[in-house]
């Protein structure tokens, strides 16, 4: 296949899927378009590269010319407009998922409720010449390494699964520097100016996030969008239970052994009112698991709506889990962490270039006649774009 016909082709796949032209759509995230038309028509070649097995940018700049080379110069100096990019593709979807979910009747409401899920991981890197990397710990591994931290919002409806920001977290060193915590605060006051400026409501929209987001500026953050918040409270939050002022622990001490309803198998629960000083009144539920070896854990779930019964709670809690499927589908089949950009800018960019690659695989998924899994979907994408 010849580089014109590829180009074209893929260039088409694009606006198939997105319904947008990607020319019009680099001018609109403000990369100086006008400085170089021809070598911004290549950009789809970040966007489409993770799709692409046996490429790599050094064997494109060889096969399309040594021109496609100056595409690095575009990484490292247009991160903000590679992230401005995707929410010029991601926020038409989310707002396309809200509208659908207004016109649906009651019964496809159930399944269709949009969620938006926040959750961070982690990329160990090798390379001195790095810029800010950083030393980070893996809880799973119980050791500390080198590498980066990202920062992803997913948005959930039915079975769409999109990303709508993905924000690489910079050391304290860095004058950028702003925590998890921060970048959460910042995305959600974002789509909530974006959703009043288009006249959307975010009042039937859940946010989902363990216990390190759970924090003062997030959960204000969140109720000032409208936003259902279900989390795990850390134990450093105390709630007025009972005329006490307890911490979650002391809260599974005091009830554990009343009566308790039941969640699923070996899974039990107890439903309480509490009241936090800063967050208002709240739902609190307590949950019992009994594991295989006889341990029993306990934790504790918070609800912002009165309203949220225990199991709406629990099940909505467990929908968290898709956002770490998501974490291994880019990194096992979109490449995330696994380029070796030394300079900031370029790090973010390709980010931003992985999360817009997560949202076509969404879209294809979503236009398939039938359902098909991410890595299937993955599959059948290169297949279309690069086969023949």
């Amino acid at each position: 296949m010849s580089k014109k016909t590829e180009k074209t082709k893929c260039s088409r796949f694009f606006t198939r899927l997105t319904g947008r032209n990607l020319r019009i759509l680099v001018i609109e995230a403000g990369f100086p378009y006008h400085k170089s038309p021809h070598l911004y028509q290549w950009l789809w070649v970040f966007i489409l590269l993770p799709f692409l097995e046996k490429y790599t940018l050094n064997d494109l700049s060889e096969n399309y010319g040594r021109e496609l080379r100056k595409l690095y110069v575009i990484l490292m100096r247009h991160p903000k407009a590679f992230e401005k990019l995707l929410r010029l593709l991601a926020l038409p979807v989310f707002f396309e998922l809200l509208s659908d979910f207004d016109a649906s009747d009651d019964t496809a409401k159930s399944r269709k409720r949009p969620m938006l899920i926040v959750d961070d991981t982690k990329a160990e890197k090798f390379g001195d010449c790095m810029e800010f990397i950083h030393k980070l710990f893996d809880h799973a591994e119980d050791r500390y390494f080198m590498g980066y931290n990202y920062v992803l919002m997913l948005a959930v409806s039915g079975d769409t699964v999109i990303p709508l920001s993905f924000v690489l977290w910079l050391p304290s060193e860095h004058p950028d520097h702003r925590s998890k915590n921060d970048i959460t605060r910042d995305e959600i006051g974002l789509l909530k100016d974006e959703c009043e400026r288009r006249g959307h409501s975010l009042g039937e929209t859940e946010i989902v996030f363990d216990s390190a987001f759970c924090k003062q500026k997030v959960l204000k953050a969140a109720e000032a969008a409208g936003l259902r918040v279900v989390s795990k409270p850390s134990n450093t939050h105390k709630f007025e239970f009972e005329g006490e002022l307890l911490t979650p622990d002391e809260i599974v001490a005091k009830v554990k052994d009343r009566g308790w309803g039941r969640l699923e198998a070996d899974h039990c629960y107890q439903r309480v009112s509490a009241r936090h000083h800063v967050y208002g009144s709240v739902v609190l539920v307590i949950r019992r698991r009994e594991q295989k070896n006889g341990k029993v854990i306990h934790d504790v779930l918070m609800c912002n709506k009165a309203f949220y019964n225990a199991v709406r709670i629990h099940k909505c809690y467990k929908k968290r889990w898709e956002i770490e499927m998501h974490f291994k589908y880019y990194k096992q089949y979109l490449s995330l962490g696994k380029s070796q950009f030394r300079k900031l800018g370029s790090i973010r960019s390709a980010l931003s270039c992985v999360a817009i690659a997560g949202l076509i695989v969404a879209l294809f998924r979503r236009q398939s006649a039938r359902k098909i899994s991410f890595r299937k979907a993955v599959r059948q994408i290169a297949r279309e774009l690069y086969d023949g």
